[in-house]
């Protein structure tokens, strides 16, 4: 078996693996939705054409200027899935009500960099003045390490 063969076989072998993912992700989305009871017909309609798809040809669309040669689904099917996946996210996430907020139902979302404590800003910096005038006597320099005598050490295994 030549080359270009085993190329081919490889590249098959892939795309099949995309496929079986992106049918997976498509099947967990499904079943997550339906659930939530949060499934419309269209998403329902979606799931399966491309499910069959995906089934029948390993990839999900035709036109290579819709995504790439190496995906099972192109932009746009993965950005409807993106969608779906976030309902799904926002349907299971609870609401958290912030006693301060005019609206309780509200969710309360944070950013990562704002505080997560109501408490005084206490700032993360060291005082360089406690550190020049604390240690200066009490601080003694340490002697350098001692030079070791080198040597030539003989490692068999070369040519015999």
């Amino acid at each position: 078996m030549d080359e270009s063969e085993k190329q081919k076989r490889k590249d098959q072998k892939a795309r099949i693996r995309r496929a079986r993912n992106a049918q997976r992700k498509l099947k967990k989305a499904r079943t997550e939705l339906e659930a939530l009871g949060e499934i419309t017909d269209w998403e329902e309609e979606f799931i399966a054409s491309v499910d069959e798809r995906l089934e029948k040809y390993d990839s999900a669309f035709a036109d290579p200027s819709l995504g790439g040669f190496a995906q099972a689904l192109s932009t746009r099917q993965m950005q409807v899935l993106a969608q779906m996946r976030r309902k799904i996210k926002d349907k299971k996430k609870p609401a958290t009500i912030d006693a301060d907020d005019d609206d309780p139902g509200k969710p309360k979302w944070r950013s990562s960099f704002k505080s997560k404590h109501k408490s005084s800003f206490n700032p993360r910096v060291r005082n360089i003045e406690d550190e020049m005038f604390g240690e200066q006597e009490a601080e003694q320099p340490t002697p350098p390490p001692k030079p070791k005598k080198p040597f030539l050490k003989i490692i068999d295994g070369g040519k015999n």
